[in-house]
């Protein structure tokens, strides 16, 4: 006899075999006891979570003769013997009434034009016929349309069960006509608890231990669980050990991983590298080893949460850095997807990490930066201080040092003192200071010098304004470039006429960006305004002239004996007009 793989020959063959999806087993079950079937179905989830199995079992369970015999105690309704040929055929996917088709190959509407025509005929020896489409996503949307109308209104012994793992692939057509179950992914408890019944059976020792690492690989897919169990038996001879799975599944062992981990916490950059390319030349899979460092890391993130309030600041350096290597390794597994150099891009990944400064230093970093500006802020708020006058090459007063003012003649703060004229008649230059505070150095802005409107110096510079307008806006320098730069009456005013009425909209709309070019050109404050252009004089005269010359001609065309053309010819060949 042929050897049946470990998935296949222990597929669940009863609601209650079906791990990790009791809700949906008592629902489908208590659906068949009350006879509230509907009359299509769709089973959504993942793969190798039991969809399939679920939808032979619930066919079993609508078709084989003790399951639907009532005269038997009421825990025995709705379950299937599983001994009958009923049972058999339809869990071997052989029976005559549950047609079991592959979306992927069965995808056309004259695919579905068989199953419309197959319905009108009853089953043959059950009560229901039962059509499994599998991967029912992968139909087009003509076999979806074509398949709406049996679907709604089928027969009532014809059940539609739809299975697939993209569910939003689905219109929603199809999914308003169905009642939908969704699969969850199987938790890692209740696949070890199958993968030991397993062993139990194949007479094969493993430890939990070593189950729970399957279980974790298989990310809840039952199905992938049982496949990597039956190759890691085929590999071991005698009892499962965990280093033939590293073995199967390109992982490095325990002690590998170990010194990994801890160069990296050392920031040891060579020593990292070395214990990567050491993995890698032992046959680690790239993506694998990626994989691994994560999960550790995640436990370590977890535990050093579990104790930060315990161990304060040093702590929470530690998870700021441990988050920021599982970002970047985040992104290089996403990465391996496609790359073509897998190693390099490990290597590099993970020597990065050994180099990753606090995190939080850039954080702070950026607090100081915010500080400074905003002391500046505060401090240039302070008015400037006055000017002080005094002899070239005079110091100013010191910080608190009072000073005298001298006074005009008549000066009652002074008491008329005639002094200071007497100074200025005889040409000495008196000492004037003011007794003020000095303000901070920071706080003295110099002053900007603002040059007044030149409108030539503007025409002089409007190929550059129209340089930088087209890096803002190209299509609104190409109709300012088109118009009429002229000047206003009022100073700093300028008056630009836009032949082009769609042009004229859309300059109305770069009124600032017209007036800070220019600012940034001249130095000087402008105010820009625009006009929609009238006819140039030129243009007017033209349009004359061609209108008189019109004129002129329709007359010849009226009278030809005043074509000169005409005339001359006449008297060249003596002859007369017609």
């Amino acid at each position: 006899m042929k050897y049946e793989v470990i998935a296949r020959r222990y597929r669940p063959r009863k609601f209650e075999e079906v791990v990790g999806q009791e809700s949906i087993a008592q629902t489908l079950r208590g659906g068949i006891i009350q006879d509230r079937m509907a009359h299509a179905y769709l089973f959504a989830g993942p793969r190798g979570v039991g969809k399939t199995s679920m939808a032979r079992i619930f066919s079993k369970a609508i078709n084989c003769p003790k399951a639907i015999d009532r005269s038997r105690p009421e825990k025995d309704w709705a379950r299937p013997c599983d001994k009958c040929g009923v049972c058999a055929a339809i869990h071997s996917g052989q029976d005559i009434d549950v047609i079991e088709l592959d979306g992927a190959s069965h995808r056309g509407i004259d695919d579905i034009r068989s199953i419309i025509e197959g319905v009108n005929r009853p089953a043959s020896r059950g009560n229901y016929k039962v059509y499994l489409i599998d991967e029912v996503h992968m139909l087009t949307r003509e076999a979806f349309n074509a398949l709406l109308k049996t679907l709604e209104e089928p027969p009532a012994h014809v059940k539609f069960i739809f299975a697939s793992t993209e569910a939003h692939k689905f219109p929603d057509t199809v999914l308003s006509r169905c009642q939908r179950f969704d699969f969850q992914p199987i938790r890692e408890e209740d696949t070890v608890k199958r993968l030991a019944q397993i062993c139990k059976a194949e007479k094969r020792k493993a430890p939990k231990e070593l189950l729970g690492k399957i279980a974790c690989y298989s990310r809840g897919a039952m199905r992938d669980s049982q496949t990597l169990l039956d190759q890691l038996m085929t590999y071991c001879e005698g009892d499962l050990t965990g280093e033939g799975l590293d073995r199967l599944t390109g992982r490095v062992s325990s002690p590998e991983l170990d010194e990994l981990l801890a160069a990296l916490v050392g920031r040891d950059a060579a020593a990292v590298l070395e214990s990567v390319r050491a993995c890698l030349q032992s046959g680690a899979d790239p993506s694998v080893l990626v994989e691994q460092v994560l999960e550790r890391l995640h436990e370590e993130l977890v535990g050093a949460l579990k104790g930060l309030d315990e161990e304060g600041d040093g702590a929470d350096n530690d998870v700021d850095r441990m988050i920021g290597c599982l970002q970047i390794l985040l992104g290089t597994a996403n990465q391996l997807r496609s790359s073509a150099y897998p190693a390099i891009a490990v290597e590099v990944a993970l020597v990065k990490l050994a180099r990753l400064d606090d995190p939080r230093a850039l954080d702070k970093a950026l607090d100081q930066l915010m500080q400074m500006e905003q002391r500046v802020g505060e401090l240039s708020s302070i008015p400037p201080a006055p000017a002080v006058r005094g002899r070239p090459g005079d110091s100013p007063p010191s910080r608190g040092q009072s000073t005298g003012r001298v006074s005009p003649p008549g000066d009652r703060s002074t008491g008329g003192n005639p002094e200071p004229q007497a100074m200025q008649e005889s040409g000495a230059e008196p000492d004037v200071a003011v007794a003020v505070a000095e303000p901070p150095r920071e706080a003295e802005v110099p002053a900007v010098a603002v040059e007044e409107p030149d409108f030539q110096k503007l025409s002089d510079l409007w190929n550059e304004l129209l340089q930088d307008m087209e890096k803002k806006s190209p299509s609104a320098a190409t109709f300012l470039s088109k118009a009429r730069l002229e000047p206003s009456e009022q100073s700093g005013e300028i008056s630009i006429f836009v032949s082009d009425p769609l042009g004229y909209k859309q300059l109305l709309k770069q009124q600032k960006n017209v007036e800070e070019l220019a600012g940034n050109l001249t130095g000087a404050s402008w105010v820009v305004r625009f006009f929609p252009s009238e006819e140039d004089e030129d243009t007017r005269e033209t349009k004359g002239s061609e209108e008189g010359d019109s004129v002129s001609r329709q007359d010849r065309e009226a009278d030809p004996s005043k074509n000169p053309e005409i005339e001359k010819t006449i008297q060249i060949f003596n002859g007369r007009l017609m």
